[in-house]
């Protein structure tokens, strides 16, 4: 089954409630465009909540796999190598399922038709004929050749009947995007505030076991058995070498930084095409422009958050 029949495949199978571009749509053909896009608006949410989910699993049972590792190795608690055997099936068996549900794949292209629909519906309300795979960028014709097909199967829209789109696309996703931004910033700041005490801790730790050293080194005598001050050290740096493991495995694989430079470009965009409009109206070459943007800068989303894949990592 190749991806455009999985994806309509998914479609009829799905049971939630299909989200709509706008209300009150009377125009067949823009029915049809809303009903494509609500399908693949649900479809490409619920696969990316399975995708941060199995994100979140590998992390967590990766860096539990580091501690237990860490126990064996540093505090000689020779048993819990069998709890590292344990945490690596685990490891297998989230990546297989990861696998087999395909999730990450689709919560991309999914999310791809949907912001390719939703531009095409508004191109078509504001009266301007010109088909999306015209403008369509050549990374996502060669990288996800379905979407073209589903595409060129749309129907022809009657433009007779033209409406603004300021309020329901540019003002609307200018503040979809101001909102999305002020949650990408917030996971920012939390992974960044982890680092920062990862980095603390462990330099913390390192100036501590040198002068624990030079102490030992210049001490004639000890009464306690330096060993067990060691064996401390240890484990506290590879919790902290853990610690930077989850964060890796799952805050990395958002690729925040990326998603806030995104957000940041599609605001300016959309104040820009917001002022043009207000100044010199919604005319066909200002909204083809903006069309065309919005799907570069989708483009660019795909091929970064392409890399993430949940990977089976020991």
């Amino acid at each position: 089954m190749n991806r455009k029949d999985i994806f309509y495949q998914d479609k009829q199978n799905c049971h939630i409630a299909f989200s709509h571009i706008a209300s009150n749509i009377t125009n067949p053909a823009l029915l049809e465009i809303d009903e494509l896009y609500g399908a693949a608006d649900v479809l490409s949410i619920q696969n990316a909540k399975k995708h941060r989910k199995i994100l979140l699993e590998l992390a967590i049972v990766g860096t539990l796999l580091t501690i237990t590792f860490l126990l064996y190795s540093a505090a000689a608690l020779y048993g819990v190598i069998l709890a590292c055997v344990i945490f690596i099936i685990f490891l297998f068996i989230i990546h297989k399922v990861a696998n087999r549900i395909d999730c990450h794949r689709k919560y991309l292209e999914y999310r791809i038709l949907a912001e390719t629909l939703r531009v095409q519906f508004f191109l078509s309300v504001s009266g301007i004929s010109k088909c999306i795979v015209d403008i369509l960028p050549w990374f996502i014709k060669m990288g996800v050749p379905w979407i073209e097909e589903v595409l060129t199967e749309l129907p022809k829209v009657d433009i007779s009947d033209k409406k603004s789109i300021l309020n329901c696309w540019i003002i609307n996703q200018k503040e979809y995007h101001e909102n999305a931004l002020a949650r990408a910033e917030i996971k920012k700041r939390r992974d960044d505030r982890i680092t920062m005490i990862v980095i603390a801790v462990t330099i913390f730790v390192y100036v501590f076991a040198v002068f624990f050293e030079y102490f030992v080194y210049n001490s004639s005598s000890i009464d306690f058995d330096t060993n067990i001050v060691r064996m401390i050290l240890k484990i506290v740096l590879g919790t902290m070498s853990a610690v930077s493991l989850f964060t890796g495995s799952y805050y990395g694989k958002m690729s925040l930084s990326n998603s806030i430079d995104d957000h940041r470009r599609m605001i300016a965009l959309y104040m820009k095409a917001e002022e043009e409009i207000l100044e010199n109206g919604e005319n066909e070459e200002l909204l083809i422009f903006l069309a065309r943007e919005f799907l570069i800068e989708n483009s660019t989303w795909y091929a970064y958050q392409n890399k993430n894949k949940p990977d089976f990592i020991i």
